[in-house]
């Protein structure tokens, strides 16, 4: 038997140069599709990891200075509207003013360093700390014994009040075991006198004494300032300062990197109206502080963020005014 050849009428077939070319066009189209929505959304990623960044060291930083506006002016036991000063520091930190001060730009410098040409600063005043209850006061030799220990040390700035009366002094010494606290001009040199009374205009050599009461209170004189200045660490970037009064002395605290300005609006009892610092006419009437920080565009690490993005607003009420 014969066999027989089968011939196949199918050809083996593959694609042409032409189909080939018009596969990979449309392959690199959806590649290039897909990439471009992988790079959209680490861009948009970024930029939210940037911002909840700023965000989140600038919530410290309002905590911070919230606590302190929020206080501003605070002078213990009623908050009196008497309020006697007799440190003779002819440093800002020291002069009462009713507690608050807004600083217009440009800033002279504070602590040893000058703000930011163009931006502001704000310097608050106020009592704090556990008080400590008075139980006798000897004005001949300059000292209250307490209740209970104090948490204050020698040369210390501190608030002594009553219903009527607020005097500011430095503290000489601290008897823990005899619960007294003294402030004799000797030891605590920034006191012009051991007379505690009340004298308008002040004149420190003719400040009559003053006895405060069993009820009186003795608490920790607080004096802070918020300012932008360069950063220590990268001079090309500013920096949220804090300057707070430790002991005798001023401290400063870089406590936010990369804010670029800082400006502040006073809002008044009367008007009820934001003002520029320049304008406001009684620090004693303020009620409220408008703040507004701006972030650095370096911190930002070259975002395109509309102007308004960089800025963080708010607003902080003076509890002790407000009713």
């Amino acid at each position: 038997m014969k066999k027989q050849k089968v011939i196949s009428t199918f050809k083996m077939v593959g694609f042409s140069l032409t189909e080939l070319m018009i596969a990979m066009v449309l392959g690199l189209l959806v590649l290039g599709g897909a990439l471009g929505i992988f790079m959209s959304n680490q861009t948009t990623s970024r930029v939210n990891n940037s911002l909840s960044e700023v965000q989140n060291t600038a919530r410290i930083a309002f905590q911070l200075m919230s606590k302190d506006i929020r206080s501003a002016g605070f002078s213990g036991c009623g908050n009196p509207v008497r309020v006697v000063n007799i440190l003779n520091s002819a440093q800002p930190w020291a002069t009462w003013n009713d507690g608050i001060r807004g600083l217009a730009a440009p800033v002279a410098a504070i602590n040893g360093i000058t703000p930011t040409l163009g931006t502001e600063a704000i310097r608050v005043m106020y009592a704090s700390g556990v008080s400590s209850s008075i139980n006798s006061h000897d004005t001949a030799n300059a000292e209250f014994t307490l209740t209970a220990p104090s948490d204050l040390n020698p040369l210390d700035i501190a608030i002594v009040c009553d219903d009527t009366l607020t005097t500011l002094f430095q503290v000489s010494a601290v008897n823990a075991a005899a619960n007294t606290l003294e402030y004799k001009t000797g030891a605590a040199p920034l006191n012009c006198t051991q007379n505690l009374g009340f004298l308008m205009p002040f004149n420190c050599a003719t400040t009559p004494v003053r006895s405060f009461p069993s009820n009186a209170m003795v608490m920790r004189f607080e004096s802070v300032a918020w300012f932008v200045a360069p950063s220590r660490d990268d001079s090309s970037v500013n920096s949220l300062y804090r300057a707070a009064v430790v002991g005798a002395q001023q401290i400063n605290e870089e406590v936010l990197f990369g804010v670029s300005n800082i400006q502040f609006s006073y809002m008044d009892a009367t008007t009820r109206q934001f003002r520029t610092a320049n304008a406001v006419l009684n620090w004693g009437d303020i009620i409220s502080v408008s703040v507004t920080l701006t972030i650095d565009d370096k911190v930002l690490k070259q975002l395109d963020l509309l102007e308004s993005a960089k800025n963080i607003n708010f607003i902080i009420t003076l509890r002790n005014r407000v009713g």
